[in-house]
């Protein structure tokens, strides 16, 4: 008997006992290759012939090459090369199941992180902005220039207010350390809409790769889907994606994309250093990486340092919004693409959705105009600190990574339950948390740790009963210790 059917009969076999009760008799024609696309070809001939249908459960990554005497990463490769091509499905602590075999359209990973949270709950889930009073603003303003301006909303938007708002959106930037030129910068819904427009610009082939961090937010993994993208996560440390994994990632998987937040990294609130972004960039440029630069908390960071738009700006697609430093619910971001590649990205986003909204438009370039946006910005910082300060001295127990004038903070517990059983225990208490699974990719370990969103809570004494109460929860796990 030959090494595929070998391999074919052992699969069957474990997972016989594994889970299922499979009787269908398996006849495969020989097939060479690396060990990993044998187990692929075994995999997907197996769910054609129905020997694994729709819904099995196969074993994990471990347990399968445990059995089949070979190593956990080529159980992994071949398990990863499966989901790609829609055979399989992976959630984080669910396992590995066959996708269905029907003409159903494929499915978008979740973004648990910023589902609507139920309003008797307190949300430190979701990362929004304080409401300090911009949202009075924004609806002030949007009344009074729907008096004085008669918007033509049967006809397309017309271009002399968007010139406008990109030539204030050219001197935002630049004020905050990010040089372009109005030819170079795309209007969007928001950064996530903008780093969704940075990959179909750049992602070329059936499954391209892009390497980023092994955590990474919910929101980015859509985007990657869409594109038909798989994403790498890259070892990460204490100053951000450590180079010489990311050397090593390139050698092995040839990524086309690299995806940064270097300022502020969500979850972790990480801040790259200048040496280490410099190297980064240097391995980019030597592998000929496109760079996506994700800085939508930029504007608020602690620390100003020059990013990868000024490093290597000829392969930088670098994506912000006002979503974090003003509003939320003011859906307007904007991508600076690389020297000469602004209408390509402008293309792109026409066939996306022709156009952002004419009214947002120009309520923003009137909110640029006069000032507000800085104003708020500064005021919005100060009152991120002023309850990170309330954070740090209610959860001293914990290990907490955090940006003063950040509105989250990356919770570390070690010796407490997993992270999704802490999580369940937050949300009967009425608490709901991001707990590290939301943000780790299918193929890494989730971290024992949580994001929590400070900016939950509609005031100080709210916090504090929340952040109490949050304290109290992890005194009482089997351990009660927290590191």
């Amino acid at each position: 008997m030959n090494c595929i059917i070998i391999l074919i009969v052992k699969l069957i076999f474990l997972i016989q006992s594994y889970e299922m009760d499979t009787k269908s008799i398996l006849s495969l024609e020989q097939r060479s290759g690396p060990k990993y696309r044998r187990l692929f070809d075994a995999i997907e001939s197996s769910i054609r012939l129905g020997v694994l249908p729709k819904g099995a459960r196969l074993p994990p990554v471990r347990t399968l090459a445990h059995q089949l005497k070979i190593t956990p990463g080529t159980v992994a490769r071949a398990y990863q090369l499966a989901t790609d091509e829609g055979l399989l499905a992976a959630t984080v602590g669910r396992g590995t199941y066959v996708r269905s075999r029907d003409r159903s359209l494929p499915d978008i990973p979740s973004n648990h992180v910023a589902m609507p949270a139920s309003s008797n709950k307190l949300n430190f889930r979701n990362a929004h902005t304080p409401d300090i009073g911009q949202s009075d603003l924004i609806n002030e303003i949007t009344h009074e220039m729907l008096r004085e301006k008669n918007f033509d909303f049967a006809q397309y938007f017309p271009g002399r207010e968007m010139e406008s708002c990109i030539a204030e959106a050219v001197d935002w930037l630049g004020a905050h350390g990010v040089k372009t030129t109005h030819d170079d910068i795309v209007l969007t819904h928001g950064a996530h809409n903008a780093v969704l427009v940075a990959m179909s610009a750049t992602l070329q082939g059936r499954t391209p790769t892009i390497a980023t961090t092994e955590l990474v937010y919910p929101g980015f993994r859509q985007a990657a889907h869409i594109n038909r993208a798989k994403m790498l996560g890259v070892a990460s440390d204490a100053h951000g994606m450590i180079p010489d994994a990311l050397e090593e990632a390139c050698l092995r998987a040839r990524p086309q994309v690299l995806l940064v937040s270097s300022n502020v990294h969500n979850p972790t609130c990480v801040h790259t250093p200048l040496e280490r972004r410099q190297q980064i960039a240097e391995i980019a440029q030597r592998f000929d990486l496109h760079i996506i630069e994700d800085d939508v908390y930029g504007v608020m960071a602690s620390e100003n340092v020059p990013g990868y738009q000024e490093l290597c700006p000829e392969r930088t697609w670098y994506a912000t919004s006002l979503s974090k430093s003003f509003a939320a619910g003011l859906r307007l971001g904007f991508l600076v693409c690389p020297p000469g590649e602004g209408p390509r990205g402008v293309k792109i986003m026409q066939g996306m959705s022709l156009n952002v909204s004419g009214l947002l438009v120009s309520v923003t370039e009137k909110l640029f105009a006069t000032g507000s946006i800085n104003d708020f910005t500064h005021r919005i910082r100060a009152e991120n600190a002023a309850r990170l300060e309330i954070a740090r001295s209610l959860l001293m127990n914990y290990k907490i990574t955090a940006q003063s004038g950040i509105n989250f903070i990356w919770v570390e517990a070690q010796g407490m339950p997993s992270h999704s059983e802490f999580a369940l225990q937050c949300e009967r208490q009425g608490i709901l948390i991001a707990s590290g699974d939301n943000f780790t990719l299918p193929q890494s370990q989730p971290p024992n740790a949580f994001r929590l969103t400070l900016s939950g809570a509609p005031d100080y004494e709210t916090l504090r009963a929340g952040l109490t109460k949050l304290n109290a929860l992890a005194i009482q796990t089997d351990s009660g210790v927290l590191t």
